[in-house]
C-alpha cells in the first residue's frame, strides 16, 4: 500500500503529495468528509511518505522498516488515537466513546521527545470530533506551539463540532463521497482480496473459517441458512459475503452483484430506520441464487 492505493480522492492525495515533494509539511491538518471514504487509510499512507527510507517522488517504498512498522501499527513515532487505543493506555473501557484530557496530555509528552527513528512523530487523532472540551483546549495549547518534527493530523466527519480555534490552526483537507464506480472498484477490491479494515478486524477471518466449516459443499442453499447467524454481527456478515461472492460466482456474474449491492445501498440510505441486515443478507443471497439459476449454474 501507498498513497496510490488511495481511491476516489485524487485531489487530496495530490495536496499531500506536493507538501512532501516541496518540503512544506505542514505541522497540523485536518482530514475531514463523510464517513468511509479513506481519511484515516490516507493518514496513515501520508505518515508512511513521511517516514519512508526509500520514497519515490513522495510515495512510499512499503518495504522498508518505517512502511512495515507503521502497517502493523508497531512504528514508536506514529501513534494512532482512537477509543481503542484510549482504552489500552488508560486502562478502562469508555462507554461514552470521547477522546479525553488525559489522553491528550500523554500525546503532548510524547509530542515533546524527539523521534526514536524517523524524521518525524505523527500522531493521528481519529474521530477528532469526540474530544472532550477540556481535551481539545489542550490540543489547541500543543497546536498553537507545536514541537520540532511534529505532525499531527485530526480526521473527523463533523468538521463544524470541532473548536474553530483548533480548526482555524490547522491545514484542512476535504474528502469526497465515493461515485460510484470507486465504490465499485473498492467492493471488487473486498471480494478478490477480503481486504479487511482494520487490524482488529482480521478477527473475522477466524470466525468465517468457523462458518465454513458448516458448509460441506459451500452451496448457496447452505449459506442461506446462515442468515440468522450472520446478521448478528454487521461485519462478519459483510466480509463472509465477499468471501460467498469471490467463491461462488464466475467474473461475468460479479459485475451484475456489485450494481445490485450498491443500488441496494443507495436506496436504503433514503431511509432514516434500522435495516433489517438479515432481511438484507438475505436479499443478496436471494438475487444471487437468481443469477445462477438465470445461467443455468444452479
Amino acid at each position: 500500500m501507498s498513497l496510490k492505493n488511495v481511491l476516489g480522492q485524487k485531489q487530496a492525495v495530490e495536496f499531500l503529495l506536493n507538501e512532501i515533494r516541496t518540503n512544506n509539511v505542514k505541522h497540523s491538518y485536518i482530514f475531514y468528509g463523510v464517513k468511509g471514504v479513506g481519511k484515516k487509510f490516507t493518514a496513515i499512507e501520508f505518515a508512511k511518505s513521511l517516514l519512508c527510507d526509500k520514497p519515490t517522488n513522495g510515495y512510499s517504498c512499503d518495504i522498508c522498516s518505517h512502511c512495515e512498522k507503521i502497517s502493523n501499527n508497531s512504528h514508536p513515532d506514529v501513534i494512532v488515537v482512537d477509543t481503542d487505543y484510549q482504552e489500552r493506555l488508560l486502562g478502562k473501557p469508555d462507554k461514552q466513546k470521547n477522546i479525553k484530557i488525559d489522553t491528550i496530555r500523554y500525546i503532548k509528552e510524547q509530542a515533546f521527545l524527539a523521534p526514536y527513528f524517523g524524521k518525524y512523530k505523527i500522531f493521528i487523532i481519529d474521530q477528532a470530533e469526540t474530544l472532550q472540551k477540556e481535551a481539545a483546549n489542550s490540543l489547541l495549547k500543543l497546536l498553537e506551539e507545536p514541537p520540532k518534527n511534529c505532525v499531527f493530523i485530526l480526521i473527523t466527519a463533523s468538521l463544524g463540532v470541532l473548536p474553530k480555534t483548533v480548526v482555524s490552526r490547522c491545514e484542512l483537507i476535504k474528502f469526497l463521497p465515493f461515485t460510484k464506480e470507486v465504490l465499485k472498484s473498492l467492493l471488487k477490491k473486498e471480494v478478490d482480496e477480503v481486504v479487511f479494515s482494520s487490524m482488529e478486524d482480521t478477527i473475522y477471518a477466524e470466525k468465517i473459517a468457523e462458518l465454513e466449516k458448516n458448509l460441506p459443499n459451500f452451496n448457496i442453499y447452505e449459506i442461506q441458512g446462515l442468515a440468522e447467524e450472520l446478521k448478528k454481527d454487521k461485519n462478519l456478515a459483510k466480509y463472509f459475503i465477499c468471501r460467498v461472492i469471490n467463491r461462488i460466482l464466475p467474473d461475468g456474474l460479479k459485475e451484475e452483484i456489485y450494481d445490485f449491492i450498491l443500488d441496494s445501498e443507495s436506496y436504503l440510505k433514503e431511509f432514516r430506520y434500522n435495516i433489517d441486515v438479515g432481511l438484507l443478507i438475505e436479499t443478496i443471497l436471494f438475487r444471487m441464487r437468481t443469477l445462477l439459476c438465470n445461467k443455468n449454474l444452479l
